[in-house]
């Protein structure tokens, strides 16, 4: 049932408003210029929508097929250039965090859509096939036009958060008028409910794309 895994890494930062153009355009700067492998996307994005524990206004995520073409890249981040992109970057960040992990069931994986959602849950370990089976389940039952998956959080946890449900959007009026479509979708939506019904929803956010690169 599994899909072909993706990594990701993501850096998420905290920027106050007055300074967001600086900092975008430092970002830009840098990885319009940086070396990235035809297996490697970096996404710099706003999250404009989440809760009030969440102190990330802004996320840049690299993702790849390949863990180690992922790895490779995050090791391509050091020199001079890095150094001095990191010292000017470092003026405009408040706050910063890391996380990285791998999708573990996808559909649809292949499309960019500018929007992106994440609901973030606390799940056992034990219960990890469970909820990604009756992730898959779902998924056969209802129909999604962007991209959706299921996976799990393997580096830079928080309060026993460990997986993850991603989904996304053409635009910001497919994203509001996410869920069930129908009675049978309903259905699928409260079997899977009650499946996972040991898990905690954690957080959910919403990532609005700046650029690809």
């Amino acid at each position: 049932m599994f899909s072909q895994n993706i990594f990701w890494y993501d850096v998420l930062l905290e920027i106050d408003a007055s300074d967001t153009e600086s900092a975008a355009n430092l970002i830009d700067g840098f990885y319009s210029n940086h070396t990235i492998a035809e297996d490697v996307t970096v996404a710099f994005s706003s999250i404009p929508l989440k809760g009030a524990s969440e102190k990330a206004t802004h996320m840049i995520s690299i993702t790849s097929e390949s863990s180690k073409s992922l790895a490779d890249f995050r090791s391509s981040l050091s020199g001079a250039a890095w150094d001095v992109y990191v010292s000017k970057l470092g003026k405009y960040i408040k706050s910063s965090r890391s996380s990285a992990g791998k999708d573990l069931y996808s559909v649809n994986g292949g499309t960019a859509n500018p929007i992106g959602q994440a609901w973030v849950f606390k799940v056992d370990n034990a219960a990890a096939n469970t909820f990604v089976t009756a992730f898959g389940k779902l998924m056969k039952s209802i129909k999604f036009d962007g991209s959706v998956g299921v996976g799990q959080i393997i580096h830079g946890t928080d309060n026993g958060e460990s997986m993850y449900v991603y989904a996304t959007y053409a635009d910001l009026n497919t994203a509001f008028n996410f869920g069930a479509k129908n009675d049978s979708e309903a259905k699928a939506f409260s079997t899977f409910s009650e499946t996972v019904k040991g898990s905690d929803l954690s957080k959910t956010f919403t990532r609005v794309l700046i650029k690809r690169y």
